[in-house]
């Protein structure tokens, strides 16, 4: 194939790796030979044309620097449950796939987690399970969560045509199923990996993902802590007074009653003026949403808090722009955001440190 092409060809390479690495000369040594300048049988980063080279890391699936016809031929698939490189600069990230079938997918699916390990030489690792909102990918939260989260060993999940299943999203994929699997991946390719103290941080539509499994896991699995930003849960998951969920994943149809398992620390978070998931509840993404407030009174109640809800105008000042509804022996707290949207905004800054204080994280925790 020639190198100069037409600006939909190379539009396909670029947004099609397997097409530009390997599948479109029917297996053949095609764009490999010709841009192997040197023959030594490799191709480096500079010996792939431009548009090609934006997908270099990710062909390159060993990190070595290096594309061999191999993986130039696989066009960046891997051996499913083997780890290579994600496209970070820290050496302590590697990527695995576990593979799920379901009726999208059904003859099988590769799908992928990131796992960033801490630097240090502790025995134990608390571990902590990252979602990202809808249209998002894994890394950028590993990124995110990098810094201020060393010792823990950060696990983020990639969502099934970028989103987590709740109701409406494209994805109908068996995500509880998948994140259980996860669970059992890490912990054998980490021993240090402690299973027994378990946190999930998730954002918008992967809040969704962390309301559902709060719900819907049992108590194999020890759930600690759960930050849940920018999102309230749907009607669907709780009305009457019951939690809810479905007994078959491909429709929008909650229609089996569920006790959550287990008491976990519940903080939410979410800002004021959010027009894509109203704050007071309503239509949003994943259909009527319950209220901020109201769905942090529902965790408190269920774990054990008896008293009244607290009123919007109670709120207890705890950063500029920040307000507290803490909710005494159940574990749960929920944080208003003033005038925060969907992104919070300008608030966001200080809410790690306030967020690790709440949770004990520390360098050493």
């Amino acid at each position: 194939m020639p190198f100069f092409c037409t600006h939909a060809l190379l539009s396909c390479f670029v947004l099609d790796p397997s097409f530009a690495y390997g599948q479109a000369e029917a297996r053949g040594t095609g764009n490999f030979g010709s841009w192997d300048i040197n023959k030594d049988g490799v191709l480096t980063r500079e010996e792939v044309p431009p548009g090609p080279r934006r997908m270099f890391d990710r062909i390159d699936t060993n990190g070595d620097g290096k594309v061999t016809f191999d993986e130039h031929r696989a066009g960046g698939r891997q051996p499913e449950g083997s780890p290579r490189r994600a496209n970070s600069k820290n050496t302590n990230v590697r990527r695995f796939t576990i593979r799920q079938s379901w009726s999208q997918e059904p003859n099988g699916f590769g799908r992928e987690y990131v796992v960033r390990s801490p630097k240090n030489d502790l025995q134990s690792w608390p571990i902590t399970i990252l979602f990202h909102g809808n249209g998002g990918s894994a890394e950028p939260m590993i990124r995110n969560w990098d810094r201020t989260l060393p010792n823990h060993i950060l696990v983020s999940a990639q969502g099934y045509e970028k989103s987590w299943n709740i109701t409406k999203e494209r994805s109908k994929a068996p995500d509880v199923e998948f994140v259980e699997m996860i669970l059992r991946d890490v912990t054998s390719h980490y021993p240090q990996a402690d299973d027994s103290k378990v946190s999930l941080i998730g954002s918008s539509n992967g809040a969704g993902m962390v309301y559902r499994l709060l719900i819907e896991l049992d108590d194999t699995y020890s759930i600690q802590n759960a930050l849940a930003f920018v999102s309230s849960m749907t009607v669907s998951q709780y009305h009457d007074e019951q939690f809810w969920k479905r007994t078959d994943e491909t429709t929008s149809n909650y229609d089996q009653p569920v006790e959550p398992s287990g008491k976990r620390r519940i903080i939410t978070i979410h800002g004021s003026a959010d027009s894509v998931v109203p704050y007071y509840g309503g239509r949003g993404p994943g259909g009527i949403h319950l209220s901020a407030q109201d769905t942090a009174y529902v965790w408190a109640t269920v774990q054990g808090y008896r008293g009244d809800q607290r009123p919007d105008n109670e709120g207890k000042p705890c950063g500029e722009k920040l307000l507290m509804y803490d909710y005494p022996q159940s574990g749960v707290t929920h944080i208003k955001v003033i005038d925060g949207g969907h992104g919070l905004g300008p608030a966001a800054a200080p809410l790690k440190p306030l967020l690790m204080k709440m949770l004990g994280w520390s360098g050493d925790s």
